[in-house]
């Protein structure tokens, strides 16, 4: 199966594009979660600031432990190809596509699929029924046809028909440098 030629980013328009709640210290991140009121966001657990943290750190590691090279502490998140249900995240959602060939392999980590959701499967009994070998881990890029051909690219339409994939509504991108990123900052398309 062919891998997706885009990485999209979507983002609440009113705020911009490539905002990382925890790029500015737990502090800021808590005051920031409380202040969303509307969409998909917020309805976050309460613990989802500490959560977010700690999982940024085991991917980071997890990612250096597999000759990944961050230039940040934490990263963007994107998603490989495209997805539409990205879109109820936002009440005015955005999007920015990336072609995937202008990043570098050694700045760009892979979870299958969100990595919130994928280290849950891997950490939580209760959640076995949805839990993939590939849960709770990072790929590389040079990991990802594997990754693809193993279990196919999520869909929603797979979602909505098969219970165990639920959740695997995409696989998503961590991008760990700010070049490309930059470049693609002042191009905001809204959907």
């Amino acid at each position: 199966m062919a891998i997706p030629e885009y990485l999209y980013h979507y983002y609440e328009l009113e705020n911009g594009p490539f905002r990382n709640i925890t790029e500015e210290g737990i502090e800021k991140a808590l005051a920031i979660q409380s202040k969303i009121s509307n969409g998909f966001n917020s309805k976050r657990p309460p613990n989802y600031i500490e959560l977010r943290f700690g999982l940024e750190a085991r991917l980071k590691e997890q990612f250096i432990s597999k000759g990944g090279k961050p230039k940040r502490d934490d990263p963007f998140y994107l998603m490989l190809g495209e997805c539409e249900w990205a879109k109820s995240w936002y009440v005015n959602p955005g999007v920015i596509k990336i072609p995937l060939s202008a990043f570098k392999a050694e700045h760009l980590s892979f979870t299958y699929p969100d990595s919130m959701v994928s280290f849950q499967f891997h950490n939580e009994p209760k959640l076995a029924t949805y839990r993939k070998a590939c849960n709770g881990q990072i790929f590389l890029l040079s990991e990802i046809n594997d990754l693809i051909d193993e279990y196919g690219i999520p869909s929603e339409e797979k979602c909505q028909i098969e219970e165990r994939l639920k959740y695997d509504k995409y696989i998503e991108a961590q991008v760990w440098d700010d070049s490309i990123v930059n470049k693609y900052k002042t191009k905001p398309n809204p959907i």
